[in-house]
């Protein structure tokens, strides 16, 4: 029995199995802790969850830059130590309770920590410890087992916060937390850190000057958390489909329900094999993406439209266009043009402030929306919004002779 699980323990393993786990773990920050902080809210507004967010993000591009150094030459010691922060994390949650909101900053701090000492590394380890003829087995594994787990622990954690509180949710994502902790000291990297050294802002200042399509990366990012990689339109999504079902376990199942779109969506778009078929999918989300907020408007107490929008929100526009094609598609931008690969790391690290800054910008306008008490006006930033998904599409599918 030892001996099989020894097997097991390789490196992409190990990579997989914490990579699910931090899944399963996003899916009661990022979805729950938004129910709690509503219901305990004596407007049930969603302020504090926003305020969150924005701290949270802020931070991000905070600690992408001042901890630039520490994860270039200490990337194993960054990756294990973003997982105590996890821990850390879910702690600060099981202690948050209706008399001490403060906490929720607490959360942010450990919250952005962890995010940022865990991609950059987890994102070296991907290159370095998955040989390339085991690098297709190695994503479709990782993709087959988040996919399962976003489906699986939004009902899970739904019907625990519905049948006994948020507390005992919070329990099981510590457990969960711990494992991941457990799992990273288990890994042993077969590769050194980074050996290049860590380049000054003014020199890759400079490097980003000379090329215009690695500016081009950083447009896209901003343009990119503005309209939806975790940002306002997926917010006003959630608060939109948890106001009209008001339960913890609807918010789980329709989250699970757009895992499975997302899942279907996907296979469609790796099955068809011509390239005007891939766009005429794509160009399909553009519309949906602009009329479903402005179907909300003008019914703006319809269940039904709050599940569609929020649904076709997780699943078509953050897991399928956002988090897929957007991402393979700045990752082509940034081989094709970053020609020094000691920059990479750099580069790549602070195209992400630009992604926190897009996020920031659209969450500071969704909470002054709500301070001002015109929450209606959300639906019309949302619809707004969405119309970055346009030039956004341009990018994400260029012509075949071009970059």
């Amino acid at each position: 029995m030892l001996q099989k699980l020894h097997k097991l323990r390789t490196n992409e393993n190990v990579l997989i199995a914490v990579d699910v786990l931090l899944h399963s773990k996003s899916t009661f920050m990022n979805i729950f802790l938004m129910s709690f902080l509503m219901r305990v809210s004596l407007s049930s507004s969603p302020v504090s969850f926003i305020a969150y967010c924005i701290v949270r993000y802020s931070l991000m591009a905070i600690f992408a830059v001042a901890l630039m150094p520490l994860m270039k030459r200490h990337t194993l010691a960054a990756w294990r130590i973003s997982m105590f922060f996890s821990v850390a994390q879910i702690i600060s949650v099981i202690l948050l309770d209706e008399t001490a909101p403060y906490f929720t900053y607490v959360v942010a701090l450990f919250s952005a920590l962890e995010s940022t000492l865990y991609w950059r590394p987890k994102m070296h380890f991907d290159v370095t410890e998955v040989r390339n003829d085991r690098r297709l087995r190695f994503k479709a594994m990782g993709q087959i087992f988040i996919e399962a787990a976003k489906i699986i622990m939004p009902v899970v954690l739904g019907l625990v916060i519905v049948g006994s509180s948020y507390t005992r949710a919070g329990f099981i994502i510590l457990v969960i937390s711990l494992v991941q902790l457990l799992l990273s000291i288990l890994f042993r990297p077969t590769h050194k850190a980074m050996p290049h050294k860590v380049h000054s802002l003014r020199k890759i200042y400079g490097i980003m000057t000379k090329h215009k399509s690695l500016r081009k990366v950083f447009y896209i990012q901003i343009l990119r958390g503005f309209a939806f990689a975790s940002a306002a339109y997926i917010i006003i999504a959630q608060v939109n489909v948890y106001r009209s079902s008001g339960s913890d376990l609807d918010l789980g199942v329709f989250t699970s329900v757009a895992s499975i779109a997302t899942i279907l969506i996907l296979f469609l778009y790796r099955r068809v094999k011509t390239r005007g078929a891939q766009k005429a999918i794509m160009y399909s989300i553009a519309p949906a993406a602009i009329l479903l907020p402005v179907c909300l408007i003008i019914f703006p107490n319809d269940p039904a439209l709050s599940i569609a929008f929020y649904v076709f929100s997780q699943s078509a526009i953050e897991s399928f266009f956002n988090g897929t094609v957007l991402l393979t598609r700045l990752q082509q931008l940034l081989n094709a043009h970053l020609r020094d690969d000691s920059y990479r790391f750099e580069v790549e690290s602070l195209s992400e402030v630009a992604l926190t800054i897009g996020r920031v910008v659209g969450q500071s306008i969704l909470l002054l929306i709500i301070i001002s008490g015109n929450e209606q006006h959300m639906m019309w930033l949302a619809a707004i919004g969405a119309f970055a998904i346009i030039p956004l599409m341009k990018i994400a599918l260029p012509a075949e002779n071009k970059l």
